[in-house]
């Protein structure tokens, strides 16, 4: 059995790691998208980026997983198409929300902005399910080039700042969601949702909103100029998490398919239990550790940013549990893992014995998410009857 494994694990390992690596480039499209618009989103307030960011991150997860059903049942065309109805209602939905001025007093950046970057995490669900992550990449390009000339620009480099990077920052973003939704077009009928699809589909949307929410409420907890140490750890762990969950899948599978019995794949099943586990401890430890060094530096020195550094870390840690217990069919348990934080953390100025600043208290809840979901992984990944 060890052998049969190994060289399963071998004949995947490359190809996994190249579509792992392609799945941190097609992100990259939004994230320049966002770069390229700092100037814009700063003077817009911090609620249309944070509503764009729920409201979209949370239809990404729910599509993707529905729209990668249908294309499995009525091929590509149809989950793509799925996924741009979806989208669509969620662009009426914000501009309709934008209208109200719940988003900021300025409403057409409002709506621009929100439109923009529902256009682009679109564009990624899209490229997902009809798996064409590196056509959608190579069509992304302008995007990043948009985002190095902003970047280009802000450091005081005069030709940059000639450039209208926000002028042409829609029509790069909507190059490649032409490329992405293509398929759409094609005569391809969805078919039907069932209840257990639907009900999949909300589970994942809550999933996905709460996620951003933890985003958004550590950004907000922090201080203005704290921003940074909230991005870096989730964009480091991207790529990582993607490997990780990657990797668990692939284990998983070979189990099932090279183990002659039961035990066999239990005893093979406790193995991958553990690496999984291990991989998931250190974003843990070094939360903690810096949390633990933010209240040791002297009096005057930035320990906000330190805090945020540490939320950061052990939010990359929880969406990496939250991600793999989806993969695992625990959706719903992903979901009351995700949402527990935020909704902890809204409830705590009612609550006379927390410090009123809300920064430690958002630290400490992620941190025990990350314990619990530690605690949940464990005992998922063990269970040989969930093997989806």
């Amino acid at each position: 059995m060890t052998a049969d494994l190994a060289l399963r694990g071998s004949t995947l390992r490359m190809p996994a790691l190249g579509g792992t690596l392609l799945r941190c480039a097609l992100y990259l499209g939004p994230l320049s998208a966002a770069v390229a618009a700092a100037r814009p989103l700063g003077h817009a307030g911090w609620q249309a980026p944070t509503g764009t960011l729920v409201l979209g991150w949370g239809a990404a997860q729910s599509l993707a997983g529905l729209g990668a059903l249908i294309a499995r049942r009525s091929g590509p065309a149809a989950g793509v198409r799925l996924v741009g109805l979806g989208f669509a209602a969620a662009a009426v939905l914000w501009t309709a929300v934008a209208l109200t001025g719940l988003t900021g007093p300025d409403t057409t950046a409002a709506v621009a902005i929100g439109l923009c970057g529902l256009l682009s995490l679109g564009t990624v669900t899209a490229a997902l399910v009809s798996r064409t992550e590196a056509t959608v990449v190579r069509w992304s390009l302008p995007c990043w080039l948009l985002a190095a000339v902003g970047i280009a620009g802000t450091v005081g480099d005069t030709y940059a700042q000639r450039v209208p990077v926000t002028l042409l920052l829609p029509f790069a973003i909507a190059l490649a969601a032409a490329r992405a939704f293509a398929p759409a077009f094609k005569a391809a009928p969805i078919g039907r949702l069932d209840a257990r699809d639907l009900r999949l589909g909300g589970v994942r949307l809550l999933l996905g909103a709460a996620q951003a929410t933890c985003v958004a409420l550590l950004w907000r907890a922090g201080p203005p100029t704290a921003t940074s140490p909230v991005v870096l750890p989730l964009l480091a762990a991207g790529p990582l998490l993607e490997a990780l969950i990657g990797w668990h899948r692939r284990q998983v599978q070979a189990g099932l398919d090279a183990a002659e019995s039961g035990r066999e794949f239990r005893t093979h099943l406790s193995g991958v239990t553990v690496v999984t586990v291990a991989a998931l401890l250190p974003p843990l430890a070094a939360g903690v550790a810096l949390a633990v060094a933010a209240y040791r530096l002297p009096a005057g020195s930035s320990t906000a940013g330190v805090l945020v550094l540490a939320g950061g870390v052990l939010l990359s840690g929880v969406l990496g549990i939250t991600l793999l217990l989806v993969v695992r069919g625990r959706t719903g348990v992903a979901a009351l893992l995700a949402v527990a934080p935020p909704l902890a953390a809204l409830a705590t100025p009612v609550v006379p014995a927390l410090p009123p600043n809300p920064l430690p208290t958002v630290v400490a809840l992620l941190a025990a998410a990350h314990l619990a979901g530690l605690l949940i992984v464990a005992r998922t990944t063990a269970d040989s009857r969930r093997t989806s």
